[in-house]
């Protein structure tokens, strides 16, 4: 009866756990009142009030004294909201009193073997249970640390991954980001572990039929830029390329590239509009705008040439590295070629963008240079020019006014802040704080133990992320579901198995304690031998930590002793081997089974042996060993031990099972009726009340062993995610450091991760670069297509892998057919090896074998010039020339090999395409421009003349300066005069082509050159001189003079 009311009351008194928190002003309070309550009530119905229902002659015990004490600490509301050790000490208290009225009641003396041993019982309980709550601690916190990680982390994946597709914006539109990730994630990978050769590159060509492309080239140009210093000239090239953007963006209409004076646009790939042409005119208009704007601010005599042409692009992602997204079409070459035949100040459309316009705007007709060109004739076109307009004609009310860099890159900054909440750290912090306070109320468990279970309140209303871990983690035994994560789950170090051999070996000594309690203690010294046993084990388990705790450098600790370094060395095996670990564990808990039953055991065993068949009656065997119950309390101290083993589920459970049984049988063998006199209140037999003790202790043990189970699986799986996100991340800012320094070269990229708005412009100067331009010629645009560029391009791209040292190879652009490089740059060996990985030994034999094997693979053969002689005139940085012109007949060899694969394979329409090599070295200036598309350029004399040589130059032929000339002969490498070729405001220059032979090797100087080096010195200084004296900008692709040509 008093059972049924205890089922009656206690769900009415815990009822207030199951309420919402937030309607309770005092919720905590009433929590731990019930918890006290609920605990409370169970220990007197369990107690004095069936002591005085039931009345016997017999010792009446308690049936749930170590259920209660373990609730206390672990299931009720108290051991959340409050202090459960008091309630667990008051408990204790009236359990231990009640076992000594109990025995006063039936007259029976109160002995430090029977009550004492009693009292040490349930005093341990709640020290294991304490101990046990700190472990508890230690794992919820290691599980609340590793839940915010992992939320830390996806923030910083986030914040990795919008700027790796932040990055990939400045190469590609962002509408086409998305479909081309996975193959620039590809790219990105080959290039970081090196299979330049091994893969294909995918080529995504893609037609839009209905497009408007302008080209903008500034005027003046070459000469404008001699009145200006470094800065001033990075600074303007800034300021004209932010304001180009801000253009662009506001017209909608997408930037292709920025070739120093050549600006190139398309409108209608982003969003198919019928008002692309409108959008490329008015861009054209704000343009010009601008540069009136730019004329009075640097008091430069500038313009703009503008021309739009519609019809259809292809666009394509061109080159291995520094990949170019450009387009290509003969609407393209159109639109060249009418800025080129343009006016200053005007826009030169054609008739087809002018029939997209709807007579919008006012116009004139076109230049007569382009009435009369051949190509336009050739191809039916008609030109118009339109200039500014009267602002009562313009339809749009959106006005142009120049923005300046500075103003813009606050602008531009704030704007990408606002899109994206986590580009600082304190940021990320603050957003993983807030995320966490809700994210804490979802997690399968919020406390220490389970009593989180009655609040219902929040993790009804914001969701349990127990769905999260069901596909991952079985129901039952708390299993990860795939057999190689559960395999690295059990194999990870346990960090407390000292801790836990510390517990086992303080429940050895209470029973050793025990046994000296009992009158005799024949069988302590056995006790003794497992209890040292127990002791060696975990002095080899703490030895390394007392020998790091007592060393003078802890964090640099090396034993040097072979004993001592073994014994650390035991020490670490024993916390990170799985089967060492299982071992010691099974080792530790036989001995400490063994402690609390061996006293009946052998001692029975002994009293049979004695009396031969027939045993003593247990009357006469007095106190010498321990009752029945006390027996099942030792199993009982061995099960809580059993908390700290670290060792899967369904292993644990298995020991407590058959430990379980094995004591069943052990009392109901070892101990006669007459011993088991003594039962519980619940009105069973001893022997049902003893079975009945443990089975329901067991029980409980293993719904909380599976709960804890449940627990550090899920920190691990946090774990495990943690680590994923973290490879993610990693590999989301290299992404991004490599499309970064597809961008710019490696040595500027660190610099620009990690740049503030606020900060000034980049700009470097050089006093000796060489730069080469190398143009493909006898190839029709139009025949061959763009996979035919693209694979030469990649071709030259691979090259580059092997002028990395000393001494770097750098390419700077691809402008059309033509590829510019540059050697002499500053050089980040870090960032250099970070950005790409050597092949391993394997697979650079296969690398080797298979381009011996295929003649498709064109190798690259190294004939280094060895200079017969030391010319002591050279410089150390003189190098960057002979490297330079070293690459440049590796190129030529490239372009042969292709030429004789052809050949050999009798295609009939391929034609031999060759290269047109120009290289000269001197000072230049280097700079980067642009805010949300960087980019990176080198300008000055030295470019200019280099991409001269090239556009002038001998098909299959290296063409350099008188000065590089000289600068090859010192490295006793010929050069021939090839006449003279005039170039804008330097007048006639004299040409020269590297002498070689027909296997491209290059030829040595001729005898006469050792007897008057010093005289050819003395014009090269000359020269040198002059050349320095002059520092006027050209843009990379082409110069004025280069322009006047093609007219």
């Amino acid at each position: 009866m008093p059972y049924v009311v205890l089922m009656v009351l206690l769900p009415l008194i815990l009822l207030i756990c199951f309420k919402n928190k937030s309607h309770y002003k005092h919720f905590t309070l009433w929590n731990n009142l019930a918890s006290c309550t609920a605990a409370l009530l169970v220990t007197f119905i369990d107690t004095f009030l069936m002591f005085m229902v039931d009345k016997t002659d017999k010792h009446i015990k308690s049936s749930y004294d170590h259920i209660i004490i373990i609730s206390v600490y672990f299931f009720l509301p108290i051991a959340f909201y409050g202090i459960p050790s008091l309630l667990g000490i008051a408990v204790s208290v009236l359990y231990i009193l009640y076992f000594i009225v109990s025995s006063l009641s039936i007259s029976e003396e109160l002995t430090w073997t029977l009550h004492g041993c009693y009292a040490i019982y349930i005093i341990s309980l709640n020290m294991l249970m304490e101990a046990f709550r700190i472990f508890m601690e230690f794992h919820l916190r290691q599980m609340l640390l590793r839940r915010y990680q992992l939320l830390h982390q996806n923030f910083l994946l986030k914040a990795a991954m919008q700027k790796e597709k932040d990055m990939m914006q400045t190469i590609l539109p962002a509408d086409i980001v998305d479909t081309l990730l996975q193959e620039i994630h590809k790219r990105i990978e080959d290039q970081r572990i090196g299979t330049h050769f091994l893969t294909p590159l995918i080529l995504f060509i893609e037609l839009h039929s209905d497009v408007s492309i302008l080209v903008a080239d500034m005027v003046n140009y070459t000469h404008l830029t001699t009145r200006m210093d470094v800065k001033e000239i990075v600074k303007f090239l800034h300021d004209i390329f932010v304001g180009f953007e801000q253009a662009a963006e506001k017209n909608e209409v997408l930037r292709i590239k920025f070739l120093g004076n050549s600006f190139t646009c398309v409108s209608g790939i982003q969003e198919h509009s019928r008002a692309h042409a409108n959008s490329c005119l008015d861009l054209a208009l704000d343009m010009i705008n601008m540069m009136e704007t730019l004329r009075e601010t640097y008091g430069l005599n500038i313009d703009v040439r503008i021309a739009v042409h519609s019809g259809e692009v292809f666009t394509a992602i061109i080159g291995r590295i520094k990949w170019q997204y450009d387009i290509w079409s003969r609407d393209v070459d159109i639109a060249y070629r009418l800025e080129l035949l343009g006016m200053p100040g005007k826009v030169h459309v054609s008739q087809t963008t002018l029939d997209f316009l709807h007579n919008e705007y006012f116009y004139d007709e076109g230049t007569f240079l382009a009435k009369e060109d051949p190509i336009l004739k050739k191809a039916n076109i008609l030109t118009y020019l339109i200039g500014p307009q009267p602002r009562k004609f313009i339809i749009k009310t959106v006005t142009y006014s120049y923005i300046s860099s500075s103003e813009y890159s606050v602008m531009s900054s704030s704007r990408v802040n606002s899109d994206k909440d986590l580009d600082t750290v304190g940021e990320i912090r603050e957003k993983t704080h807030e995320g966490m306070l809700e994210k804490v109320e979802c997690m399968p468990v919020d406390g220490i133990q389970l009593a989180r279970i009655f609040d219902f309140s929040y993790r009804i209303d914001r969701g349990n992320e127990d769905y999260m871990f069901k596909p991952y983690i079985s129901s039952f035994w708390r299993l990860f579901r795939h057999s190689e994560v559960e395999w690295n789950y059990i194999n990870e170090p346990n960090l407390l198995l000292k801790y836990s051999l510390l517990i086992i070996l303080f429940v050895g000594l209470l029973f050793l304690l025990q046994n000296l309690m009992l009158p005799k203690t024949t069988f302590v010294f056995k006790l003794l031998l497992l209890l040292v046993t127990l002791m060696l084990i975990c002095f080899f388990a703490f030895y390394k930590k007392i020998a790091i705790q007592f060393s003078k450098s802890p964090n640099t600790y090396q034993p040097k002793c072979f004993v001592h370094r073994s014994l650390v060395m035991l020490s670490e095996l024993l916390e990170e081997n799985l089967t060492l670990r299982i071992f010691t564990y099974i080792i530790c808990i036989i001995i400490i089974y063994a402690m609390a039953t061996l006293n009946t055991v052998l001692l029975k065993l002994e009293q049979m042996q004695k009396s031969g068949a027939k045993s003593q009656p247990d009357d006469d065997l007095d106190r010498e060993t321990f009752e029945p119950w006390e027996a099942t309390q030792n199993v009982i101290m061995v099960f809580i031990a059993m908390f700290f083993v670290v060792v899967p589920l369904f292993f644990k459970a298995a020991i407590i099972v058959l430990m379980c049984i094995l004591h069943i049988l052990t009392v109901h063998t070892f101990y006669t009726s007459l011993r088991r006199v003594q039962t519980t209140n619940m009105g069973m037999t001893s022997e049902l009340a003893s079975i009945w003790y443990i089975l329901a202790f067991t029980l409980l043990v293993l719904i909380k062993e599976q709960h804890v189970t449940y627990l550090k699986t899920v920190s691990y799986h946090y774990k495990s995610l943690h680590r994923k996100k973290h490879m993610l991340t990693e590999k989301s800012k290299l992404n991004a450091t490599i499309i970064m320094a597809n961008i710019l070269p490696s040595h500027v990229v660190n610099l620009f991760l990690n740049r503030d708005a606020s900060d000034e412009l980049f700009c470097e100067s050089y006093d000796k670069i060489a730069v080469l331009f190398a143009t493909i010629v006898n190839f029709e645009s139009e025949k061959t297509g763009l996979r035919v560029l693209n694979e030469y391009i990649c071709l030259f791209d691979d090259l580059l892998a092997y002028y990395i040292h000393n001494f770097k190879v750098e390419k700077i652009k691809v402008t059309g057919w033509t590829y510019m490089a540059a050697c002499g740059l500053k050089v980040d060996p870090e960032m250099d090896s970070a950005l790409t990985m050597p092949l391993s030994t394997d697979r650079a034999k296969s690398y080797k074998k298979s381009k011996q094997n295929n003649f498709t693979e064109y190798s690259v053969t190294f004939r280094a010039h060895q200079s017969r002689f030391s010319h002591p005139l050279l410089e150390h940085d003189d190098k960057c020339v002979l490297t330079l012109v070293h690459f440049a007949a590796d190129l030529l060899r490239i372009m042969q090999d292709i030429s004789i694969l052809n050949y050999s394979m009798s295609y009939v329409d391929s034609m031999p395409g060759q290269l047109k090599i120009g290289i000269s070295h001197g000072p230049a200036v280097a700079g980067v421009v642009g805010l949300s598309r960087p980019h990176y350029d080198i300008w000055g004399h030295t470019v200019n003349m280099a991409s001269h040589l090239a556009f002038s130059g001998v098909a299959g032929r290296i063409q350099v300066t008188e000065h590089t000339a000289i600068t090859l002969e010192r490295f006793d490498i010929k050069c021939e005069y090839h006449g003279k070729t005039h170039a804008k405001i330097v007048g006639e220059i004299p040409m020269f082509l590297v002498d070689m032979d027909e296997d491209l090797n290059f030829q040595y100087v001729d005898e006469l050159y050792l007897d008057s080096s010093e005289i050819v010195h003395a014009v090269g200084q000359d020269t040198n001189k002059g050349n320095i004296n002059i520092l006027y900008m050209e843009p990379s692709g082409s110069s004025d003079d280069d322009v006047e040509n093609k007219k």
